[in-house]
């Protein structure tokens, strides 16, 4: 799948993010989902970009699931640099509330140090 995301024709990759937007909970939940989220969320058109990050971020607990895997980082970065506005406001909330859980987890640390960078930022300006 990952291959076809990033070699596929443009056609074959809007398909392939549709079928991924109809079963983005069972995808990411699967072993190599958080990899299938983050080829998309690379290699995907911008308007698939933000149907992908929109399918996960509406399924519940499912952003914060993402964060923890070891791909899912790095898709989650993507969501959250894709998402604009209330959404990308959905997003880090989202994330604030497992911040908790991302510190625990191996790979969510990475996010949730972005997080805070990214909260000292903002306070600072």
């Amino acid at each position: 799948v990952q291959h076809l995301l990033q070699f596929g024709t443009q056609d074959q990759r809007h398909r392939l993010v549709q079928t991924i937007v109809g079963n983005v909970e069972t995808i990411c939940r699967s072993s190599a989902g958080d990899g299938v989220i983050a080829a998309a969320l690379e290699h995907a058109s911008s308007d698939d970009k933000i149907l992908v990050a929109k399918a996960v971020l509406l399924a519940p607990g499912l952003l914060i699931e993402l964060a923890q895997g070891r791909h899912g980082k790095g898709a989650v970065m993507r969501i959250l640099h894709v998402l604009d506005g209330q959404e990308s406001l959905q997003a880090h909330m989202s994330l604030a509330m497992g911040i908790a859980a991302l510190r625990a987890s191996r790979h969510g640390r990475v996010v949730a140090k972005y997080l805070e960078e990214a909260a000292l930022h903002t306070a600072t300006q």
